[in-house]
């Protein structure tokens, strides 16, 4: 039990990197663009920058991982988040910062091997378990980090933000090195030519992008994470400008949804581990599409904030349920390839992210409308990709043996 603890703990402060580097730097944002003699718009990109950069770390992180070991390549990850951290810290002009935050950015992307660490040592049922616990760790970050950024910022300027971000790294990567032990060593490490390399690297994803279950399970998770994305960008104009809310009480607000999230993922480990992955995705994703209608209608129907918020609440806390077991589903497709779909994963969700949250800024928002339309089109989406799940068979790859109860001793 304890070495569970541990595997859980350390990987839910890997799967962290992100929202910490996102939400951290925030409320610096104005004070580092004065520093920089930039606009507020240009160190605004640099989010961008970032999520472009995580993708990118996910495509090379994951199939690698695959080839050489989970554990090596989440160090060199760690370690390339560490150097970028420190890097934006010196950053002098804003496009030094955007290179800085690309190469922090690719570091991260390294997490994307968190779901294949998990898959290598569980089964199906017991790797939407031990997701669901990681993700409740991870939802913390996102609530305590625009506090703790907030404070450094007041306290001791924009810089030591970035190397707050580098320390965690440092504990985090320690924490890897001394205690995840790696499950198993790839089949095949003989030297190739960098041709073949790559060419197993598109093989891998061609495989699975062929796989139509298994892309079902991943549009599902991501359309479900793109009503997310576009809470997260309409969220400020909607519940400060449109219904008022104190800039002080938004972050109550979104904490709700956090709590939420976290209740989901302590449900569906606890209470609904012995139920298949597909199966709750699948009725998740359901529910999700009739709370995307229900936001519709009370915006429709005029009813105000407190009915608007509950709907939002719903809306991302049956997220806990959905993205979980998704991606327990789609990596139950896949026994040598797992992290290549993990990266697919990742990709596709940050992807249709971005995609809503353009969405949202691109139209022209007067009250909560385009919001709440973006979240319904995607709680429908995500439901419409989770039709054919139904109609297909349960399948597990094969290789995993060990369900959460039965975590082996001195094997974290």
């Amino acid at each position: 039990m304890r070495n569970y603890i541990v595997f859980v703990a350390c990987l839910g402060a890997v799967f962290s990197l992100a929202p910490l580097a996102i939400d951290m730097y925030l409320p610096a944002l104005p004070t580092m663009a004065g520093y920089l003699d930039a606009s507020i718009d240009d160190v605004e990109a640099s989010v961008s920058i970032f999520l472009l950069g995580f993708a990118v770390g996910q495509l090379v992180f994951g199939p690698l991982s695959d080839r050489f070991g989970r554990v090596p390549m989440l160090l060199s990850g760690l370690g390339l988040f560490v150097a970028g951290s420190v890097l934006c810290a010196l950053a002098t002009d804003v496009g030094l910062l955007y290179a800085f935050r690309f190469v922090q950015a690719i570091g991260g992307g390294a997490s994307v091997v968190v779901f294949p660490m998990v898959k290598d040592r569980f089964d199906e049922k017991g790797v939407a378990q031990v997701l669901s616990y990681i993700m409740a760790v991870v939802v913390i970050a996102p609530l305590v980090a625009p506090i703790i950024g907030g404070y450094v910022l007041v306290m001791a300027g924009w810089q030591p933000i970035f190397y707050g971000l580098a320390v965690y790294g440092g504990l985090v990567l320690l924490a890897v090195r001394l205690l995840i032990e790696p499950w198993r060593k790839p089949a095949d490490r003989k030297a190739t030519t960098l041709s073949a390399s790559v060419g197993r690297l598109m093989s891998g994803y061609r495989d699975v992008l062929a796989n139509g279950p298994a892309m079902a399970h991943i549009l599902v998770g991501a359309f479900a994470f793109a009503g997310l994305f576009a809470f997260v960008a309409g969220s400020p104009f909607v519940y400060i400008t449109w219904f008022g809310v104190a800039p002080e009480n938004y972050g109550l607000l979104v904490g709700l949804n956090a709590f939420a999230m976290l209740a989901a993922n302590i449900v569906n480990a606890r209470l609904l581990h012995n139920i298949q992955p597909t199966r709750k995705a699948v009725v998740g994703a359901f529910i999700l599409g009739g709370v995307g209608v229900m936001l519709l209608a009370f915006n429709a129907l005029g009813l105000g904030l407190a009915w608007i918020a509950a709907g939002v609440v719903a809306y991302v806390g049956m997220l806990g349920l959905v993205a979980t077991n998704s991606i327990a589903g789609a990596l139950a497709h896949f026994s040598e390839d797992s992290g290549t779909g993990s990266a697919v994963y990742g990709v596709v969700q940050f992807g249709l992210g971005a995609l809503s949250s353009f969405v949202i800024s691109a139209l022209d928002s007067t009250d909560a409308t385009a919001m709440v339309a973006v979240m319904a089109g995607c709680g429908t989406l995500a439901l419409v990709s989770a039709i054919p799940l139904c109609l297909t068979p349960t399948r597990i790859a094969g290789a995993t043996a060990h369900s959460a109860k039965e975590f082996p001793n001195g094997s974290s």
